[in-house]
Order: structure tokens, then C-alpha cells, then sequence
């Protein structure tokens, strides 16, 4: 089949100069005259296997019209899927799309001969189990993939970049079981003009309050996240818009931060915003605006010397529509958060809090329609077709915060007797965290408020990667007419950058 395929190739190359005058170099491309002389080459070999010791190959068997050998300079150029060569010539080495080049037109892309991309990311795996269940503690001992994250950079320019994140929850979707997901964490495109000033727009991360800036399981010390940032903010919290921001450095040991945005904000239509929920199940389309009313979001953070910083933010919009179930009338929905962090030799304490403020407020009864709702175990979000008349709470107020003691150490001992094992890079932290998410603050008979402490302990070998153990001691819905119930348990987390 090889022989045949490369003895079509050459009748080819001797049928056509004989009908359009000999071919000239400039009317292929470098690929393609590497192509064809390594075509001939292959054959050219072939030939001298199959003829007697001392038999050269005459002249006439080299067929008329075979182009030269590929000039000097063309070993810079790619081979078909080479991603190791230089940046090509827009109209000259790749057409944009515009033009076809067969079979190798998959390969017709600016990346594949000038790569650009950095790919890495995160794995995150967990084991948990709280009685009676909590928020991200399942009721059942239960293994989890929980996350598997491919994260994707590339400098275009010297001022053009672009960053994503691929989020895989739980191993994707399952056709026999519907427990996973996949989505865009965040995808955007950033132009630098300064470090003072710089345009983004994308899917962006929304930057309010600092735990959804760095909610990475590698960067955190424990393995469930701050139920502030679960219910009041809805981590982890992406919205498509545009914007700017940058970072001023008043002294050498200081500087601030900024980010602002207007992006296409909440959608709390129809149940998706209420009580019971928090914020988290309103959070709106990455391609469409609900109620085609923009929502701006920014955060300032001052950071007066090294080690300390300190950040207010705030996100502003419209979460409803203008239908007659809330009588044509526009509610705003404000999420505003104070934020902090300081390190101190060994130890570290930071913390967060939350508030959210709803126009609009009181009993609604539902349409039916197709919205979307959390899991029971707040591990996905999922479309459900939803039924009339059910009655629901948009509460006025919401409020949760969030404070964590940290106490970084290595024994001696270990790095002495086994250095193998604990290296220079290696720690062993302690954490203790208390935390609290009221979605309601004007009921006291709200059943989902919540309250956790929790302790671990975790081990980093490197920095990036991390063994942690908790344990959580959780109160929901302690009321003055109900004595709630607590759910106890354990959780069990390996993650790592790649």
C-alpha cells in the first residue's frame, strides 16, 4: 500500500508540469515541498533496496518536475502538528480560516507553529461524612472526584493574554446517575496598558469578598470551603462582562488593587433567589442577561506593607424581570463584603464577611417553568421543570462571615530522620475556623441558618500540593422555636497543582 500510495504521488508530480510547464518553488508552500521530498526519499530508498549491490539509480528514474530540496532556512519552518517552531506570518504562513489545505487544513491553526499556551491545573479529591448530612459533607461516607480542573494561559503579545478554567465536578456527567458537571470557571481576555490600567472581558471571576479570588483546593487549608461563601456568596461566582483593572504602589512597601465590572449580574426569577437557597441559585446566564439590566461589580484592596491586607467589595443588580408576578417592578439585589488577611511569622488569621441587601422582599408563589436549583448536598447546580404554586421567601437581609487562625510548623525531627519525605519545602499546618451564614436575618424561625467550627490539620510536601483532615462540628437551623440539629463529621482531602 506504501509503494502504490508513493507511485501516485510521483505520476502526479510527472502528469502535471507536463500539463501546466514546470512547477515552480514559490507555488508550494514550504510544508508541502518538505512533504513531497520526503515522499521522494522514501521512494528514492526503496528503490535502492530493491536493486543489486553497486546499482545506483540512473537519472531518469528521478521523475520530471519533483521540486528541489527545501531550501537552508526551511528547518525553521513547523511540520504538520510541530509545535516547537517560530511565530508565524498572518496571510503568509496560515490564511485565518480562510483557505483549505486538504488533510493538513486541521493543522491550518497560528498555535500549532508558534505555541503559546501553558496548560496545568488542579485535582481535587475527598472523603466525607457529617450525620445527618451538611452543606458539602455528605450524609454517607462517600468517595468524591470532586474536581478536576485544566487551567489554560497564553501571552498572544507582550500585551494581549488570555486565561481559562475547565471545571470537571465530580467526573463529569454521568448518563447513568446526573451528578456531574462541566463548565467554564472563567475565560478571559486581558490587554495591558499598564499595571495601573488594564481592559478584561470574558467570563470573568467575580471579585467580591477574597475566598472567591483564591477558592483553588490547593491554596486553602481545609477542605470544605467557608459557608459564607457558599450561601451569601455564591462561590465559586463567574459572570460575563467587561471591565478594568490594575494595581498603584503608593511606596515601596505597599500598593492597591482594583478591579471593577459590568456584567450581565443575577437572575432570581421564579424561586431561584430565596430564602432557602441563599444567593447561589441565582446566579445568571454566562450568555444571556435575564432581565437585560447590567449589574457592576468592584473590589479595592490596600495592602499598606507586606503581610497584611485588607479589601471591601461590592456587586450591584437587578435580579428579577418586570412580569406582573412582582407588579412590573425592578429589585436590586446588593451583595457588599469586607475582607482581610495578615501573616505574622508562623501564624496567619484571616476572615471574611458578607451582606447581602434585597429589594422586593416577601412571599411569592412560583410559576411553572424550567429553572435552576441546587442539589440537596449543594454539589451542583441542575435545570428542573418546576411546578405552580409553591410558595417561597425572598428575604431582605442575608449575613455570614467567616474567621480563620492558622499555625504553620515543621518538627525538626522529621526533616533530620526522614528528609526524603519532609524536605526544605515541606510544612505541616494547624487551622481552626468559625463560621456562620444566616440567609435570613429577619426570621427567627429561619431553619437553614448555620453555624461550623471546624479543626484540621494538613501537610504540604510542596507548597502546591496538600493532605488535609478535618473535622466540622455543624448546627443548622437553631431557631428560637426549633432546636435545630447538629451534623458532626469528617473530611478527608488530597489536592495538588499539575
Amino acid at each position: 500500500m506504501q509503494r502504490l500510495l508513493i507511485a501516485g504521488a510521483l505520476v502526479a508530480l510527472m502528469i502535471v508540469p507536463l500539463a501546466q510547464g514546470q512547477a515552480q518553488e514559490a507555488e508550494f508552500t514550504p510544508a508541502q515541498l518538505k512533504q513531497i521530498r520526503k515522499m521522494f526519499e522514501e521512494w528514492s530508498k526503496q528503490q535502492k533496496m530493491d536493486k543489486p549491490a553497486g546499482a545506483g539509480t540512473p537519472p531518469g528514474d528521478i521523475p520530471a518536475g519533483t521540486p528541489p530540496a527545501p531550501p537552508s532556512q526551511d528547518q525553521d519552518m513547523p511540520a504538520m502538528g510541530d509545535t516547537t517552531k517560530a511565530q508565524p506570518r498572518y496571510g503568509v504562513d496560515f490564511s485565518g480560516g480562510s483557505g483549505l489545505q486538504g488533510g493538513r487544513t486541521i493543522y491550518a491553526k497560528p498555535f500549532v507553529r508558534a505555541p503559546k499556551t501553558i496548560i496545568g491545573g488542579y485535582i481535587d479529591f475527598s472523603l466525607t461524612r457529617c450525620q445527618g448530612g451538611a452543606r458539602d459533607c455528605r450524609a454517607t461516607l462517600e468517595f468524591d472526584q470532586e474536581r478536576f480542573v485544566p487551567f489554560f494561559y497564553s501571552q498572544v503579545t507582550d500585551r494581549l493574554s488570555v486565561a481559562a478554567e475547565l471545571e470537571i465536578e465530580h467526573g463529569g456527567p454521568q448518563s447513568n446517575q446526573s451528578d456531574g458537571d462541566i463548565k467554564m470557571e472563567f475565560a478571559t481576555i486581558d490587554y495591558r496598558f499598564s499595571d495601573w490600567f488594564n481592559l478584561r472581558g470574558g467570563i470573568i471571576l467575580v471579585p467580591i469578598g477574597r475566598f472567591n479570588l483564591v477558592h483553588d483546593s490547593p491554596l486553602n487549608d481545609l477542605p470544605l470551603r467557608p459557608m459564607v461563601s457558599r450561601s451569601i456568596l455564591p462561590s465559586t461566582f463567574a459572570e460575563s462582562g467587561l471591565g478594568f483593572f490594575g494595581t498603584v504602589y503608593p511606596t515601596q512597601l505597599s500598593k492597591i488593587d482594583y478591579e471593577f465590572y459590568v456584567t450581565n449580574g443575577f437572575d432570581g426569577r421564579n424561586g431561584q433567589l430565596r430564602e432557602s437557597n441563599g444567593t447561589r441559585g441565582s446566579r445568571g446566564s454566562l450568555s444571556r442577561d435575564r432581565n437585560e439590566n447590567k449589574a457592576i461589580v468592584s473590589r479595592i484592596s490596600i495592602s499598606p506593607l507586606l503581610g497584611v491586607e485588607v479589601a471591601g467589595s461590592v456587586h450591584h443588580g437587578q435580579w428579577n424581570d418586570e412580569s406582573a408576578i412582582y407588579n412590573g417592578e425592578e429589585h436590586n439585589l446588593t451583595l457588599m463584603a469586607v475582607d482581610g488577611n495578615l501573616q505574622r511569622g508562623r501564624f496567619e488569621i484571616q476572615g471574611e464577611a458578607a451582606w447581602a441587601n434585597i429589594e422586593g422582599s416577601g412571599e411569592y408563589d412560583t410559576v411553572a417553568g424550567t429553572v435552576s436549583v441546587q442539589n440537596a448536598d449543594d454539589s451542583m447546580r441542575r435545570q428542573i421543570s418546576q411546578s405552580a404554586g409553591e410558595q417561597y421567601i425572598v428575604p431582605e437581609s442575608m449575613f455570614g462571615y467567616y474567621v480563620q487562625l492558622n499555625y504553620h510548623f515543621m518538627p525538626d525531627v522529621l526533616t533530620r530522620t526522614f528528609p526524603s519525605y519532609f524536605g526544605q519545602d515541606s510544612t505541616f499546618t494547624g487551622i481552626v475556623r468559625w463560621g456562620e451564614a444566616d440567609t435570613n436575618t429577619d426570621s427567627d424561625l429561619n431553619p437553614n441558618d448555620e453555624e461550623r467550627l471546624t479543626l484540621g490539620v494538613n501537610y504540604r510536601p510542596i507548597e502546591d500540593s496538600v493532605i488535609k483532615f478535618a473535622y466540622t462540628f455543624n448546627q443548622i437551623g437553631q431557631t428560637i422555636r426549633n432546636p435545630g440539629r447538629s451534623a458532626n463529621g469528617f473530611q478527608f482531602n488530597l489536592s495538588t497543582y499539575f
